[in-house]
């Protein structure tokens, strides 16, 4: 087992455990926010035949400024083309409708003039003028979208413009959150002497949902024997234990990964907060050991957790590091690398960064508001206004 690892380090030990996961097939409703399994191609041309792009009149090729050309028709929405134009002959059109065969261009309705059937041009038009080609938009065959793709909004309406219906898909990783802490109650329960609301478990829970995961359930060390946690652990991809990750021996997660039948990758990291956080693996699936702190907890998950989930979801593990301009101060110094809760905001001028205030690693109080980690190298110096700093710009930024 390895000690006290860099941070790349411990990730690239985590991602090099796990694959991606199996893939299920869901219903396009079901799609947004989901991770594609396989690459789809366009099953045919969209456009699927040449279209008015706006509102006017389909002219042929001799159709130009001042040519009278006689209206025989006028396509409604909905309505199929016919017969070709046929010479001097022009037909209404509606934006996207299917154009006649021998349109050359569209008229906009505001440059032409129509008398007695009669429609007379107001500018020059270029063939192609005003018509959206069949095929524009996706030629027959042609790359949607590749695997590892979040399906977002906008995928999902070009999908459905082509009629999919089910879509292949990453299953999405199962999480088990499990407090050792003896003296963690459910935050749902009123405490009993001695006793504090849980409140990580929540954190975690719905850190994990916004990542694409699936929490199966939340458990108390306890309520439970080490044997009915190992066997309850199987249920899941990964599990997140929170708490007991000092060295101590009376500590509640010490030597817990052996404990449970798994083998350890590493105990601790060379970060603040949270150094302590230490990882496994039991039977293929990733066990991480979060501080039982708040502020550490939610670190170790956008840093190692977050990673994990994507990866097994088929994503790029890792999210945007950009540069940032400080809007404050943190009068601390030294010592290893140190992640700070911040909160970012995006201008013409660049991305700002406020450090948030409570950063205790026993406070809540930033957890509330914070949009990324600001990333401060080992032996920094303490930050000050306007000094560059590098950001991970988290999935709700």
């Amino acid at each position: 087992m390895k000690s006290c690892l860099p941070l790349e380090d411990s990730q690239e030990l985590l991602l090099s455990s796990i694959k991606p996961l199996l893939s299920e097939t869901i219903t396009l409703e079901e799609a947004p926010g989901r991770v594609l399994a396989a690459d789809i191609f366009a099953p045919h041309d969209l456009p699927p035949y040449p279209q008015a792009a706006l509102d006017g009149f389909a002219i042929p090729r001799e159709g130009k400024r001042g040519s009278p050309l006689s209206v025989k028709r006028i396509l409604g929405a909905g309505d199929l083309p016919g017969h070709p134009l046929g010479p001097g002959e022009a037909a209404g059109v509606l934006t996207g409708g299917h154009i006649p065969p021998g349109t050359a261009a569209v008229v906009r309705q505001e440059d032409a003039m129509v008398k007695d059937g009669i429609l007379t041009i107001d500018k020059d038009l270029t063939v192609g003028e005003n018509i959206r080609d069949q095929g524009e938009d996706f030629p027959a065959g042609a790359v949607i979208a590749r695997r590892g793709t979040r399906i977002t909004p906008g995928l999902s309406a070009v999908l459905a413009a082509f009629g999919f219906q089910e879509i292949s898909v990453f299953r999405r990783p199962r999480v088990a959150i499990v407090n050792l802490g003896k003296e963690i109650a459910p935050h749902q329960a009123t405490p009993l002497p001695g006793q504090v609301r849980d409140s990580n478990g929540p954190l975690l829970a719905a850190l994990t949902r916004r990542t694409g995961g699936q929490v199966v359930a939340i458990h108390y060390a306890r309520t439970k024997t080490e044997k009915q946690i190992g066997e309850l652990l199987m249920e899941a991809d990964v599990v997140l234990t929170i708490g007991g990750t000092a060295s101590g021996n009376n500590d509640p997660g010490h030597h817990f990964i052996e404990r449970v039948g798994g083998r350890p990758l590493f105990a601790g990291y060379q970060v603040k907060p949270g150094s302590h956080t230490s990882a496994g693996i039991l039977d293929g699936r990733i066990i991480l050991m979060l501080s039982g702190n708040p502020v550490p907890c939610a670190v170790g998950y956008h840093l190692l957790a977050a990673p994990v989930l994507r990866a097994l979801q088929g994503l790029n593990p890792y999210l945007h590091r950009i540069p940032a301009v400080a809007t404050n101060s943190f009068p601390k110094r030294g010592g290893p690398r140190r992640f700070l809760l911040g909160y970012a905001l995006g201008s013409h001028q660049g991305w700002r960064v406020a450090v948030l205030p409570f950063q205790k690693p026993s406070n809540l109080h930033s957890l509330i508001d914070y949009n990324c980690l600001i990333d401060l190298p080992a032996g920094h110096p303490p930050l000050q206004l306007g000094d560059e700093v590098k950001i991970i710009l988290l999935e709700n930024a």
